[in-house]
Formats: structure tokens, sequence, C-alpha cells
């Protein structure tokens, strides 16, 4: 009986010593990563807060303004159709009728300034592309105009030589007198023989 006790008693503060030393910091560095994803995504929307925005960008955003403005226009058309239909049949729907219609036109205001906004700045995206396609032809234009073939130069002839005379010496010419000794066959084995034992 007592062995038993004592085992639990170990067996509890082992199961201690690995929650300790196994589970705790996996807990605390589970929500350091947490922290550090935190920050970074705070840090990434404040860099996209303050990034200044470009025409692309701008154009973007009106596209998706008017295609929004234009489900709101086209559902807020629906509701006052159906609030009018809705009205000949009971009066209460009147009051429907007076909410979502000028939802409807101030959606279709909305949709349609957006979109002459967005025509405008398309325009102008358009028109400075086709002036940097338009100066990019021109340089490469130049470019191919400069790469155009021309003969090569052809050398001067050679100055003509008489035969039989010399213009200038060319080198200095030498008689060997004792031509060098030739070894013969056996001595290049004793060599090469000579070379292999070492």
């Amino acid at each position: 009986m007592e062995n038993s006790a004592g085992l639990g008693g170990i067996t509890l503060v082992l199961a201690a010593v690995v929650w300790l030393f196994i589970f705790v910091p996996g807990y605390t560095k589970r929500s350091q990563i947490k922290e550090t994803t935190k920050l970074i995504q705070s840090a990434r929307r404040t860099q996209e807060k303050s990034r200044v925005q470009t025409d692309d960008d701008r154009l973007r955003r009106l596209i998706s303004t008017q295609r929004g403005f234009s489900v709101i226009f086209i559902l807020a058309t629906l509701a006052a159709l159906a609030s009018v239909v809705a009205a000949t049949a009971q009066n209460s729907w009147w009051f429907g009728f007076a909410i979502v219609f000028p939802l409807s036109l101030g959606s279709l205001i909305v949709q349609r300034a957006a979109a002459g906004q967005a025509a405008k700045l398309a325009g102008n995206i358009h028109r400075a592309r086709q002036r940097v396609r338009a100066s990019a032809s021109k340089s490469q234009a130049q470019i191919v105009k400069d790469r155009q073939w021309s003969p090569n130069p052809l050398p001067t002839p050679m100055p003509e030589v008489r035969k039989g005379e010399l213009v200038q010496p060319l080198a200095e010419v030498i008689e060997i007198s004792s031509p060098k000794k030739s070894l013969a066959a056996k001595e290049i084995d004793e060599i090469l023989a000579r070379r292999r034992a070492i």
C-alpha cells in the first residue's frame, strides 16, 4: 500500500515537470508567434495606408465603386418596383417606396459620377501609355537604323615588291655549327626506367 502512494506522488511530480518543461514553453512560444504576427500585420496595414496611390489604384477603386453602386441601384430599383406593386394592393407600402426610391436615385448618381471619373482617368492613363510606346518605338527605330549593315573597309593593298630584291631583312640568320646530339632509343629507355623507379 505504501508503494502505490509513493508511486502516485512520484507520478504527480513527473507530470508537473513535464508540464513545466514541455507545455509551458510551447504556450509562451505560441503567444510570441501570435504577437509577432499581429505586429507584422499592423505594420503592413500602416505601410499600405501611407503608400501613395497610383493612377491604376485610383482607377481600380473607381471601377469597384461603380460596380458596387450599380448593384445597389439595381436592388433598390427592384425594391422600389416591388413596393409600388405592393402599394397598389395595400396603401401601407408607400413608405417603402418613399425610402427606397431616393436610395435608388442616389446610388445612380454616385455610380454615374464614378463612371465619369473612371473614364477620364482611363483616358489619361491610355494617352500616357501611348506617349511612352511612341517614344519607345522611336528609340527602337533609331537603334535599328544604327544597326544597319555597312561594308567593312578593305585593307590597303601591299606595296609592290620587285622579285629577287629584299626590302627589309626579316631576321638575322645564324648558322648552326654543331648540331645537338640526338639520343638513341636505348638511352631514352634508360632515362624512362630511372624515372619510373622514382
